[in-house]
């Protein structure tokens, strides 16, 4: 306590007298819509310092508005706008910078960048500016007209940021002529309309008149933008029909004609021109062909050269099937006011020729001309709504105009259908096709409606609060998620409550799209999804019961326009025959030897998007968190990432072995061949890593699709110029025998041979064929961290979740109450629960299930149900080999003499495909491994080994079921000699973690029968494995002086080994060893920073269930969660110091906590659980414990969420505490209310001699709570308040305070 108290002296004397400096440079920096933007910030300080005391904070202002954009607080790392992030290994360096990528007109702002230091604090600014140019198009390149006739060329400026613009019309001569006429001020252009990414689009309209003079003339549309280098041009060439050269006579004539009736012109207009009127001309309706549906749909029209000025001009819209058309809004030029129902007339301060009226859900603007020159008078006349409100199914929208020049209105029309789009009313398709569809639309939604409303959640709380749906409790445990949880806390809350709630919950979003835009339209597609449709099966993997989905691209019907007929004809011959060879699967193990229909088999897996990660954990060994991530399906995988974002071209989709992979393959194969799903694809190419294998000798891409395909051999050449509509699967990476060399140089041609390998990449890396779309599956050793940048997007197969694989079990076992019981004893066991999320692993459970339990009817006999992995698969080998008598004894292998000795030599094949990580086997390896009278003779080692043909190349591979009945083979070889358990046992790496599991339980007493009868002659016997085992327990893990990732890779190696100790204890089942190796255990027991799932926790309270004087357990970052601490919670009351830091305990975690303190046996000292997520509820488990429990001394709460209420909770609980000594808040929001309650308890606490209340948002006022409070107390030694929110006079109050400790420091 002395030491601890001395270092927070010395940091304190350091950081009074250190200097922190940040520097940020430019201090204005512009960049370009889309780009990557670094904003530097470099900071420096006198003293070297840990990256646990540095606290890094990036926010934007936005004129009154400030957010946090990312924060590195104390090691930890959080970011609050996807595409920000700091880089950890340059903060230690002193470099905050801080990187955006795809930077949006949002990102516009002020950043400020703050680095704390100890409570040194320093601030650099910088200013981003984000500039978008403008794209600019014309209607036409070429314009032809009849003489006298007139037509309107349009030039649309399209995406540009800012506002700012300018458009000039030119007239040449010809292309490249010098001389241009400025003719500006005959075109009218209307007012920018601004699109829900904040860019801006704009129309300018240029009539021009068929005079023969003008034949071959150039008019060019000039655009200037701040965002352009120099102005961008577009050019129409003009062409007047019946245009011919004439004779000199004829030349002649024309002149002097032409001088007579000009000069007679002139002197007309100057007589008459104040009594002239001018017909108004007007274009059509027009509509942008680039429009996105995501930005609100602008209808335009222009009226040209009338006069005079008075004109009235009217929109209306018509229902296709209705009579009646419907006035949106009227306007008059001569009272510029407009006739419509509601308020909201504006006219340009500027311009005053510029006028936009709000019409209900439109917008309508009038940009009105005035040509000086001829006294005429020119307008364009924007309509501007959004599609989900406003254009519901098909309707007509008319422009009239009326004038005093016309005898009758003009009236033009256009015909506007939305694709989609829902009726307002409920927004929900009439009949979905399933009663929970609003729960399992919230899932499949999930990603892309928390990033909808995550950034401004507050609003739609508000919403919710006034329809009753949620409480204020609920309002403020999603706000006081970190913001990049508030929105995935939300959709928790909403799918715990039912479909009425989940259905409720759409129906508010649907008008959120002020708040949110764009979410109307995704939320009308996602909904469709659910529509009943008479021709999809019922049963589906991956939750893919959808109707048939186009894929989310710009423009994606016209990837299936324009192919020639006959390639339709190959395209209808390939889904048969795909159809055809996709509809059955061959499970793991077929009761009846039958080959079921796909969509009959399986049930659903759960697919998360995750970051890009190295991950290579055997399925054993993995921690699987479905909270890091977000679900998707097997459609979402194609689909873009959010509104406006492209799709992947690459997507690798990652799984342990058995977990479906290949499955989800020829399911997605199946489905769009019977055109289900991805029909914006109109083909599919599906190739096996497998049989990819035995191609030896180079082949191109042609080659290779004919040799897979020959139906395809007329027609493969003209498919591949049609690219962009064809989707590659890929399956099985992690199986293919050849390396990946992406540096190496691709081939860009499909006809050119290359070898394989080189083939692959040039297809990943878009050499080769570069439009086309690539799905490929792996195991995730396979995939190095840099190759990762070639894919676009990672996902990972988690596999069945709880209520699959209750489902599963039920599929398979058929009587409800039969798999009702064996779920819940499967799931009382954690080592065989733990791997029942693989498919294959419930497949083997199944099959011995009912070989051991159906056949014979002893279903009421499941306590004899196997309790290890290795009791599972030695007895389900067992299952596999089958009996001769037709009798099941638990107790006996039947298996022939003379094939006795094949084991052997099936084990040391398991053996050598595990050291050289070899899972399929050859015909080669077969041969060097079973002899000659065995493969005659058939006999048992092919109920073992799976055959699989690969008509490529008209030849086999061999496999075992599973990669873990393979490692449990290969135990079989280890214990066939005790050289091969030295190798086993000292191998570094997790090569032969799972094997050693096996080997430990093979030779266990309660299955030594089984083995001597398995493998007659082996020769280890128990001894040697115990003290292999012993050795291995016998490392010492200490735990680490500082959290730096070089101590976290230092120490992993050794916690591994400990670990996989602990597991082999677990599976042999002794207890005279277990308590040998937990006494020989070290006092510190320490696994922090692995990742540890419920079956590591169970082995490790197993092992220390023997252990008499733990005085550490640190478990720091492990990832355990509450289902994993539950199973150490007797351990934790035994122990002196309990480290549980960045957990993500929250409130249930808390609560085992508090049970462990509550122990009238409890030990424990120092109780450390920062970052944990702790809340109210948690505190108040905490605090309930605390007012009994007598050994704690130091409690650490930091960077929690206990608010005011917990804080109050706790100071009462100090009220009647009389041991604790240290307690750490900080970081908990408690607030100034918080500092009240702590204060009051620090009046009546007599044992406190240490709190810490930093970082707390306390002000003034909660400060001074504690004047009066340490005028009372005399045994508070350090209070830690002073980094808040306290103003300097604060401060002096505070330490100028009467305190009765003179020798109490204040922090």
């Amino acid at each position: 306590m002395n030491c601890f108290l001395v270092n927070l002296m010395i940091f304190y004397i350091l950081s009074s007298v250190a200097t922190l400096d940040v520097e940020v440079s430019p201090a204005v920096f512009n960049a370009t819509i889309g780009e990557e933007v670094l904003l530097n910030c470099l900071f420096s300080h006198t003293t070297e310092f840990d990256l646990k005391y540095i606290v890094i904070e990036w926010n934007q202002r936005t004129g009154d508005n400030e957010k946090a954009i990312c924060l590195f607080d104390f090691g930890e790392y959080e970011s609050y706008r996807p595409g920000s992030s700091l880089s950890l290994n340059e903060i230690s360096k002193g470099n905050a910078s801080l990187l955006l990528k795809n930077v949006t007109i949002s990102d516009i702002g002020s950043y400020s960048c703050t680095v704390t230091i100890f409570s040194d604090k320093k601030v650099g600014r910088v200013t981003l500016s984000v500039t978008a140019p403008p794209a600019v198009l014309v209607n036409t390149i070429n314009i032809t007209i009849e003489p006298g006739e007139d037509k309107a060329i349009i030039c649309e400026m399209q995406n540009f940021y800012p506002e700012n613009h300018s458009v000039t019309w030119l007239k040449s001569g010809s292309k490249d002529s010098g001389h241009q006429v400025d003719i500006t001020s005959q075109a009218v252009s209307g007012i920018p309309q601004q699109n829900q990414d904040g860019t801006f689009n704009l129309i300018s309209f240029l009539i021009i008149k068929g005079n023969q003079t003008d034949d071959g003339s150039f008019y060019i549309c000039e655009v200037s933008h701040e965002a352009l280098k120099t102005p961008q041009q577009k050019v129409v060439r003009l062409t007047i029909k019946g245009s011919k050269l004439t004779s000199r006579s004829g030349i002649l004539l024309t002149v002097v004609l032409t001088f007579l009736i000009t000069a007679v012109v002139c002197f007309g207009t100057c007589l008459f021109y104040n009594k002239r009127t001018d017909t108004p001309r007007v274009t059509n309706i027009i509509k942008s062909n680039h429009w996105n549906p995501d930005n609100p749909l602008s209808l335009a029209c222009a009226v040209f050269w009338f006069r005079p000025k008075a004109i009235v001009i009217s929109w209306y819209r018509k229902e296709v099937g209705k009579f009646q058309r419907v006035l949106i809004g009227k306007w008059d030029s001569t009272s510029h006011c407009a006739d419509r129902r509601t308020e909201g007339y504006f006219q340009n301060e500027q311009e005053q020729d510029e006028m936009l009226f709000t019409e209900g859900e439109y917008d309508i603007t009038v940009a009105l001309q005035n040509h000086k020159g001829s006294g005429t008078y020119s307008l364009i006349s924007q309509l501007t709504f959004t599609c989900a409100g406003a254009a519901k199914r098909m309707q007509t929208y008319y422009f009239d105009v009326q004038h005093y020049s016309l005898k009758q209105t003009i009236s033009k029309s256009i015909v506007v259908e939305i694709e989609g789009v829902g009726d307002n009313i409920g927004y929900f398709p009439t009949q979905m096709k399933r009663k929970d569809w609003a729960v399992q639309a919230i899932e499949e939604g999930r990603r892309t409606v928390v990033n909808y409303i995550s950034p401004n959640i507050l609003p739609l709380l508000n919403i919710l609060m006034e329809k009753k749906m949620i409480s204020e409790n609920d309002r403020s445990d999603v706000k006081a998620k970190p913001d990049i949880d508030k929105g995935r806390t939300l959709l928790d809350m909403m799918s715990h409550r039912g479909q009425q709630a989940c259905a409720q919950f759409f129906n508010i979003l649907q008008d959120t799209d002020d708040l949110y835009p764009g979410i109307r339209s995704y939320i009308t597609s996602l909904l469709e999804s659910y529509t009943e449709k008479d021709d999809r099966p019922i049963i589906d993997l991956l939750h893919e019961d959808v109707s048939t989905v186009l894929l989310e691209v710009n423009n994606e019907k016209s990837r299936i326009n324009n192919i020639p007929e006959e390639i339709f004809k190959a395209v209808a011959e390939h889904k048969n025959i795909l159809k055809a060879q996709m509809e059955r699967i061959k499970p793991y193990f077929a009761f009846d030897n039958s080959r079921p229909l796909l969509q009959e088999h399986f049930t659903s897996l759960v697919i998360l998007n995750v970051q890009e990660r190295n991950k290579t954990e055997h399925e054993l060994l993995q921690h699987r968190d479905y909270t890091a991530c977000e679900r998707t399906d097997l459609k979402q995988l194609l689909s873009p990432s959010a509104p406006g974002k492209p799709p992947p071209r690459v997507t690798l989709v990652q799984g342990v072995a058995g977990i479906g992979k290949s499955v989800m393959m020829q399911k997605l194969a199946h489905s769009w061949a019977c055109g289900t799903i991805y029909t914006g694809f109109y083909m599919l190419l599906y190739f096996s890593f497998r049989e990819l294998n035995t191609i030896t000798e180079k082949i191109s891409l042609t080659e290779l699709i004919i040799c897979s395909y020959p139906h395809l051999t007329v027609s493969c050449k003209k498919l591949l110029e049609f690219s962009a509509g064809i989707l590659f699967l890929l399956d099985g990476l992690d199986e293919f025998k050849w390396s990946l060399e992406f540096n190496v140089d691709s081939v860009d041609c499909p006809s050119i041979a290359q070898h394989i390998n080189h083939l692959i990449v040039s297809i990943i890396k878009g050499d080769l064929l570069h439009d086309a779309t690539v799905l490929i599956t792996s195991r995730p050793t396979s995939i190095d961290l840099e190759h990762k940048t070639h894919f676009n997007r990672c996902a990972e197969i988690l596999g069945f979740s709880r209520k699959e694989i209750a489902a599963y079990f039920l599929k398979c076992l058929k009587d409800k109450n039969v798999a009702d019981r064996v779920f819940q004893t499967v799931k009382s066991i954690d080592s065989l629960y733990g791997l029942c999320y693989v498919p294959a692993f419930c497949d083997i459970l199944c099959f011995y299930l009912r070989k051991s339990f159906h056949s014979t009817g002893k279903w009421s006999n499941l306590s004899s149900f196997p309790r290890t992995i290795t009791d599972l698969f030695l007895r389900f080998t067992k299952c596999l080999l089958g009996s001769t008598n037709g009798e099941e004894d638990s107790e006996s292998f039947y298996i022939e003499d003379e094939d006795k000795n094949e084991i052997i030599n099936l084990a040391q094949l398991a053996w050598d495909g595990v050291i050289n990580k070899t899972i399929i086997f050859s015909s080669k390896d077969i041969e060097r491994n079973i002899s000659q009278k065995a493969k005659v003779k058939k006999s048992f080692w092919k109920k073992i080994l799976t055959k699989e043909s690969l008509e490529m190349m008209h030849s086999h591979i061999w496999q075992f079921f599973h990669l873990t009945h393979q490692e449990f083979f290969a135990a079989l070889y280890c214990i066939s000699g005790v050289d091969h358990v030295h190798k086993a046992f000292s191998s570094k790496g997790s090569t032969f973690e799972i094997v050693l599991r096996f080997t430990a339980g093979l030779v266990s007493r309660s299955n030594r029968k089984l083995v001597k009868q398995l493998v007659p002659e082996h020769q280890v016997r128990e001894r040697e494995v115990f003290a292999a085992i012993e050795n291995a327990a016998a490392v010492d893990v200490p735990k680490e002086d500082k959290l730096t990732p070089e101590n976290i890779k230092k120490y992993t190696a050794h916690k591994r080994q400990k670990l996989t100790a602990s597991h082999c204890l677990y599976e042999a089942a002794n207890e005279d060893l277990t308590k040998l190796v937990a006494s020989q255990t070290s006092d510190i027991v320490n696994f922090s920073y692995i990742s540890l799932n419920v079956t590591d926790c169970t082995v490790i309270a197993n092992l220390l269930s023997f252990h008499t004087t733990i005085e550490a357990l640190e478990l720091d970052g492990c990832k355990a969660g509450a289902p994993g601490f539950q199973r150490l919670k007797s351990v934790f009351s035994r122990v002196k110091t309990l480290s549980l830091e960045g957990n993500m305990l929250e409130d249930e975690g808390a609560e085992i906590i508090g049970d462990a303190l509550k122990n009238e046996t409890c030990r424990i000292e120092t109780l450390r659980l920062k970052h944990n997520s702790i809340g109210e509820k948690g505190a108040a488990q905490i605090a309930e414990a605390l007012k009994t429990n007598s050994s704690l001394k130091i409690l650490g709460l930091r960077a929690n969420v206990v608010k005011a209420k917990g804080a109050q909770l706790m100071a009462e609980a100090l009220e009647v505490n009389t041991t604790l000594r240290v307690l750490g808040l900080q970081c908990n929001k408690i607030g100034d209310e918080g500092a009240m309650y702590m204060a009051r308890a620090v009046e009546r606490n007599c044992s406190l001699v240490e709190l810490r209340l930093g970082d707390n948002e306390i002000t003034d006022k909660g400060s001074d709570y504690f004047r009066s409070a340490l005028e009372v107390n005399g045994t508070l030694e350090e209070l830690w308040i002073l980094v808040n929110n306290i103003s300097s006079a604060g401060k002096e109050r505070l330490k100028n305070a009467r305190h009765k400790n003179l020798d109490l420091q204040l922090n």
